[in-house]
């Protein structure tokens, strides 16, 4: 009867100790454990973009260049949500959508020529001024890469219609 309750107390223990390292290293957030959720709000400039697959697309092909996340949604200090935009370097509305955003994940939902779009990029890092995301782009087979940098929250960018 002993054989059976020694070899339970090691393996409890052993699973103890693996659930708490996992749960202690999961997060993507910055070493100060701060939350993309509290910083996304403002305007983001693109710094970078790469395009990996077979494509002739370029970077130059890709307009946006200011990205501006408002924090008039819901938040509850892990998961924001509110309202988006995108601007071209001319100044021009690229698109006007919702987003949704935890440390891990951006969803951005737009209309495009009248197609409701949905974009899911991966958050890979994050500190005060930088954000890094990748997503595939199903329709072209190819991933992007896109480093943005923090402009503020009072960032004022001169918009133009979309004509």
């Amino acid at each position: 009867m002993k054989k059976p309750f020694s070899l339970l107390f090691p393996l409890s223990s052993l699973l103890f100790m693996l659930s708490s390292l996992l749960l202690t290293s999961c997060g993507i957030g910055d070493d100060d454990g701060s939350r993309l959720g509290e910083q996304i709000v403002g305007t983001w400039q693109r710094a970078d973009l790469q395009i990996e697959g077979d494509t002739d697309f370029t970077p130059e092909d890709f307009n946006n260049d200011l990205f501006i996340f408002n924090g008039d949604g819901s938040y509850n200090g892990m998961v924001r949500q509110g309202t988006c935009s995108s601007i071209s370097r001319y100044g021009t509305v690229i698109f006007e959508g919702e987003y949704k955003c935890d440390n891990a994940n951006l969803r951005i939902e737009f209309d495009e020529d009248g197609t409701k779009r949905k974009i899911l990029a991966q958050v890979v890092s994050f500190t005060d001024t930088t954000l890094l995301l990748q997503y595939k782009d199903d329709d072209y087979n190819i991933t992007v890469r896109l480093l943005l940098n923090y402009l503020g929250r009072d960032y004022s960018a001169s918009v133009t219609s979309d004509e």
